[in-house]
């Protein structure tokens, strides 16, 4: 390393409660402790997060296949997130469950937020919903009338729902990327991700299912009859956990 960093912040994905923690769950978290571990040595300032990711439909449908409610998924589950952690003697400062009002609140504001901005907008939305992904696809996504992401059986659905506007800002991410080359790293990565964003036209994202549908998920502020996407709730975590909206202090230090 040629210059020793002011501070570090490194996390790692957080785990889907679906299911008890495997092999996979185990080396990206050693991954980050090993990591973490290397900045403390240097003395540098560091901070590790990992956690779980507890709402959408493959909890729920978890859950009733075990006879229980989502919420009790989730607290039998991620207790063995927790002590495989302390077996594997992983040094985390933080844990956080997307389920802890901490982080619900601060994806319920940042949610206002972009509704108030009208970044966030209701439409009839139609296209191959995945279960297992939980995201839409659109015909020509699909492989063999099949999820491009992981083969399952896809479903056509057709309802209302809340969008970002992601594509406005195809350019902007192009542009940002292009001049910040650390931004994704390796640099290959990057790549990957300017050649998709200069050759396919980046969709709105629909943010939202309607509670007739999917009931375990953090509620839309301004419409109690939808909750939140899981990956939109889910992401936030990583700056909720630091003090997005919460804590200035902690959040401009991390």
């Amino acid at each position: 390393m040629s210059k020793k960093p002011s501070k570090y912040y490194v996390t790692t994905p957080i785990y889907y409660v679906n299911d008890k923690p495997h092999i996979g769950h185990s080396y990206t978290t050693i991954l980050a402790d090993v990591l973490a571990n290397y900045h403390r040595l240097l003395d540098v300032p560091t901070h590790f997060l990992t956690g779980t990711d507890e709402h959408g439909q493959k909890v729920q449908q978890a859950a009733d296949a075990n006879g229980i409610t989502p919420q009790e998924q989730c607290d039998q589950t991620v207790v063995r997130f927790q002590e495989l952690w302390k077996r594997l003697e992983i040094k985390n400062d933080d844990f956080i469950r997307t389920t802890e009002p901490r982080h619900k609140k601060v994806v319920q504001e940042t949610l206002q937020e972009l509704f108030d901005k009208d970044e966030i907008y209701k439409a009839e939305y139609e296209g191959w919903y995945c279960v297992g992904c939980e995201r839409f696809f659109t015909e020509k996504d699909l492989v063999e009338g099949n999820c491009p992401e992981c083969s399952r059986k896809v479903d056509s659905i057709v309802e209302s729902n809340y969008c970002f506007r992601m594509g406005k800002y195809q350019e902007w991410l192009i542009d940002y990327i292009e001049t910040h080359p650390d931004f994704i790293q390796p640099a290959f990565r990057a790549n990957e991700t300017l050649g998709f964003l200069k050759t396919k036209m980046l969709q709105d994202l629909c943010i939202s299912r309607p509670k007739s549908r999917l009931a375990w998920g953090i509620d839309l502020p301004f419409d109690a009859d939808f909750v939140t996407y899981v990956w939109f709730d889910a992401l936030i975590n990583y700056i909720s956990a630091v003090g997005y909206k919460s804590d200035e202090e902690q959040f401009k230090k991390w």
